[in-house]
């Protein structure tokens, strides 16, 4: 399974460096270190299908929420929440279940 993630993080990092390396910081700003992997690739799959600017939009959401005092517990788990919804409008389904290409769903 690390052989897998170590080659599927490689791929996104030579793919589309500057989306990966804002996936990365979404994530290391956002998740949890144990779980910083997996969440950059799911910021980077929201990126890739809602855009940088999309991203940025929900971002900002969460970041208001946090700036009005509300204390978020996993800002995270939250920010995939919205990116989701985001999702879940644009093209039917959730993050996890697009692909790394715009356009590209996984069976």
């Amino acid at each position: 399974m690390t052989g897998n993630l170590e080659s599927c993080l490689d791929r996104l990092r030579n793919a589309n460096p500057q989306l990966w390396e804002f996936a990365v910081q979404i994530a290391i700003h956002h998740d949890d270190p144990a779980t910083h992997a997996v969440a950059a690739i799911g910021f980077y799959k929201a990126l890739v299908h809602l855009g940088v600017k999309e991203v940025r939009r929900c971002i900002q959401r969460l970041e208001k929420w946090r700036l009005k005092g509300q204390k978020i517990e996993t800002p995270g788990r939250l920010l995939m929440h919205l990116l989701n919804e985001k999702a879940r409008a644009a093209t039917g389904f959730n993050i996890n279940d697009l692909g790394m290409e715009p356009g590209a769903v996984l069976s």
